[in-house]
């Protein structure tokens, strides 16, 4: 039988989550849940037929008319703002996979929110997760997983690089490109801003690598561009900002364990990178990055059968046993192709 899926938020991620569930014959998406979309078919709103399922906007009673076993969460990067909505889901009865950044690992920014989820899961026997592909594979993930071949690690160093000018309008407009300086250091100021995720993806490399202890700093500012850019959202003239330049450093002792730098801005080159210090050493470069649209969608449709896998409770991208495409549960895949 197919599992069940209600995806929760109709953005442009949320949509290609939907999408993507609707390709794969071992997933079932039996309902939608959306502010701005309500009283449309969801196969209309996915840019397909009409399937006969209308978008609801009344989560408690839209999650018990379609009794789903997962549901796809993919509303807000912060915890404060999607406690709600994960307890609604968990009242269902549902799993969740949650694109919430802060949700990979809330553990140490809401030990009260993530104490009030965690227990909720358990009474309900689900589980609640929170993926992606930064945080939730490159700068953590993928590290502890290549961190396996090696004897000893005494330090790892991740790098992303990401053209902005690739991606979807929000995120463009989340960094700050085509914004001065000036605007820019306003907006820092006034919170929320930038990439959301660096603390919690050196959290996750930290516990998967069984560091404890560890101290963890962040450093941000703005990436400015040296040319003239255009995309389809944003003009970014040479001089002004092009999206930021974000740094997170772990510390063991007062030693550096690990550091993780992102830059995201229009005109950057794609790449990854992750240098393992250790017996032996590992130099892993992506070539052409990991594409973040397409793998943030691939991730979270991939952890739904998953999900289900791991025990109740609040768990994170470490708990996840690997799986392939099409959710096959023999595979050394971890989750972040779409096919």
């Amino acid at each position: 039988m197919p599992l069940r899926v209600v995806q929760f938020g109709l953005g442009p991620i949320g949509r290609a989550c939907a999408r993507l569930v609707q390709s794969r014959p071992a997933l079932d998406l039996v309902g939608a849940l959306d502010l701005e979309a309500v009283g449309r078919d969801v196969g209309e709103v996915l840019g397909g037929e009409p399937v006969g399922v209308l978008v609801r906007d009344d989560a408690e009673a839209a999650l018990a008319a379609w009794r789903p076993d997962v549901v796809l969460h993919t509303t807000s990067s912060f915890l404060d703002r999607i406690e709600g909505q994960i307890m609604t889901c968990v009242a269902a009865g549902a799993h969740v996979v949650s694109s919430a950044e802060e949700l990979v690992w809330p553990f140490e920014r809401d030990a009260g929110f993530s104490e009030r989820v965690d227990a909720a899961a358990r009474r309900a026997g689900v589980a609640v997760v929170g993926t992606g592909v930064n945080p939730g594979f490159v700068m953590d993930l993928l590290p502890v997983v290549l961190s396996s071949a090696c004897a000893r690690v005494e330090r790892v160093d991740v790098w992303r690089s990401v053209d902005a000018g690739r991606r979807r309008g929000p995120l463009q407009r989340k960094v700050g490109a085509g914004l001065s300086a000036e605007a820019f250091r306003e907006r820092e100021a006034a919170g929320g801003f930038g990439h959301i995720g660096m603390v919690e993806s050196a959290r996750v490399l930290a516990a998967g690598l069984g560091w404890g202890g560890v101290e963890i700093e962040e450093t941000f500012g703005p990436h400015v561009s040296d040319a003239d850019h255009e995309t389809e959202h944003v003009t970014v003239r040479a001089g002004s900002v092009a999206g930021i330049h974000q740094t997170a450093t772990v510390r063991q002792g007062g030693a550096v364990r690990a550091t993780l730098t992102l830059t995201m801005a229009v005109g950057a080159p794609d790449e990854d990178r992750v240098l393992i210090a250790g017996d032996p050493g590992l130099d892993v470069v992506v070539r052409g990055g990991t594409f973040g649209d397409t793998a943030t969608v691939a991730a979270l449709v991939n952890a739904v059968p998953r999900v289900a896998a791991v025990r109740p409770g609040l768990r994170t991208v470490l708990d996840l046993p690997a799986a392939a495409v099409g959710g096959r549960s023999r595979s050394v895949r971890f989750g972040a192709c779409s096919r």
